[in-house]
């Protein structure tokens, strides 16, 4: 059985039927009914109804909840991953330890953080503010959930960010309603069925999927909704933030990126090896990945021609394959905007090093790996996120202006510099961006990412996640 919405305990799809394709092939995975715009509504009302009663469980019980929640999703594992890599195209490998495994994993260490956070924390208010006419004073801080969240997902790493977004939810004792990607809902659908085994009170976990996009306009309008959390384009989160301004809703965005990766003289030999990382990562289907690599001016050829060599020898193909290294990207239209920016850094001066073109001969949506030779960041392929396998590679004088390079965007999601550990971490305290590495560094359930301009506001994981979905109340006591 194909898998379907789930609202209220049940599950549901009367409308249309959407075809979800395997971009390797072409062919069809599933056939999956959608859910109407009114079944959005019923699931924002009933996440509404269910919401007293989930936020008045204790936290103990809530985690144990989301557990066996997750204990039904890892019994779904090799199903999942499978499907992973039918709906998105994803290698097999990745499928395995970042899609799935590491999605549950991380999701699993977001229970213990949350166990280990304050409920309520005292103010810092000075001793003598708080003993007045001799009477002690207290001033506590508390955390309350939100109320009903909107959750909605990209395609690239489905049900990973799926679960950064409802695990910190329910765990702060807020009800969900989960909206997937139209091109790749199957993994996060198999949520409904897992809280239904897990015995989650019917409202609090909903999931539900359309072809296009008038429920998840009701999710962002909706007064009954208190929060919407995505992860998408820029131009999509504006709109969502706009449509949401009148019912002044809290709405936390992950968007693009136009990541910078700084190669400081002694590193630059490093970084052929840092641009087949972006190839091989989701096919460059990833906001956070370093597409832009800034390196000195004096390597830059050398670097270009180790580039080259190294993207020239990555396998492209059948994801299913154990020797490819590059698989399809999720759509004909996402093809053609790699093609579309190749094509206008050209016009603008750009020099192709390696890849360029789409390959429909493959079978499936396959575009080559791409290093682009830019002189600067007025080039639209130094500005605009592709989201694909095209890297960009800009050389530089010296740090001042690496970093005056870095900064050169409308994006700040991410970044890294590589290099002497003092050097580097100077320079990585001058990128403005949500995250920096330098020589590498922590992804993990207990340090939060998150952008700044272009790239969203608030964050996921760690203590801000989950924070995130949670309301500050001060509540101050005089004894009597």
């Amino acid at each position: 059985m194909a898998p379907t919405s789930y609202v209220d305990g049940a599950r549901l799809g009367s409308g249309p039927p959407l075809r979800v394709e395997n971009p390797a092939d072409l062919s069809t995975v599933a056939d999956v009914p959608t859910a109407e715009p009114a079944d959005f509504e019923r699931a924002v009302l009933a996440a509404r109804r269910a919401f007293d009663g989930w936020a008045g469980t204790p936290a103990a019980d809530r985690a144990a909840a989301v557990l066996r929640f997750l204990d039904a999703l890892e019994a779904r594992r090799e199903l999942l991953e499978d499907t992973v890599v039918a709906e998105t195209g994803a290698l097999v490998a990745s499928a395995r330890t970042l899609h799935v495994g590491g999605a549950i994993a991380q999701a699993r260490d977001a229970v213990r953080l949350h166990a280990a956070m304050p409920a309520e924390e005292p103010n810092p208010v000075p001793l003598d503010a708080l003993v007045t006419g001799g009477r002690v004073a207290a001033s506590v801080l508390t955390w309350e959930p939100l109320g009903v969240v909107a959750a909605i997902p990209a395609y690239n790493v489905p049900l990973f960010l799926a679960l950064w977004k409802v695990v910190p939810a329910l765990l702060a004792g807020n009800t969900v309603v989960l909206r997937p990607s139209p091109l790749a809902p199957l993994t996060v659908l198999a949520a409904g069925d897992a809280a239904h085994e897990a015995g989650l009170p019917p409202g609090v976990l909903n999931v539900l999927v359309e072809a296009g996009s008038a429920g998840a306009e009701l999710l962002t309008t909706m007064p009954q909704v208190d929060a919407v959390s995505f992860t998408g384009s820029a131009a999509v989160g504006a709109a969502i933030t706009a449509q949401a301004a009148p019912t002044h809703k809290r709405v936390m965005l992950e968007l693009g990126g136009k990541s910078a990766g700084i190669y400081l003289p002694g590193a630059a030999d490093r970084a052929a090896a840092g641009i087949a990382i972006v190839m091989r990562a989701m096919a460059g289907q990833g906001c956070a990945l370093q597409t832009r690599v800034l390196v000195p001016e004096d390597q830059k050829k050398r670097v270009l021609d180790e580039a080259a060599e190294a993207v020239a020898a990555l396998r492209l193909g059948d994801p299913r394959d154990p020797s490819t290294e590059v698989g399809p990207l999720i759509s004909a239209a996402q093809a053609a905007r790699c093609a579309e920016h190749v094509a206008a850094a050209r016009e603008h001066g750009g020099r192709v090093v390696a890849g360029g073109r789409a390959r429909p001969d493959l079978g499936g949506h396959y575009f080559e790996p791409t290093v682009v030779d830019l002189d600067g960041t007025a080039n639209p392929l130094a500005q605009e996120e592709t989201f694909g396998p095209v890297v960009s590679v800009l050389g530089y004088r010296d740090a001042d202006h690496a970093v005056e390079l870095a900064n050169d965007t409308v994006y700040g999601l991410s970044g890294a510099v590589y290099g002497p550990a003092d050097e580097a971490l100077a320079v990585a305290r001058r990128v403005r961006s949500g995250t920096v590495f330098v020589n590498g560094g922590y992804i993990g359930a207990f340090a939060s990412s998150g952008g700044r301009r272009h790239s969203g506001d608030w964050r996921e994981r760690g203590r801000e996640g989950i924070r995130a979905y949670q309301q500050a109340k001060h509540v101050t006591a005089v004894s009597a």
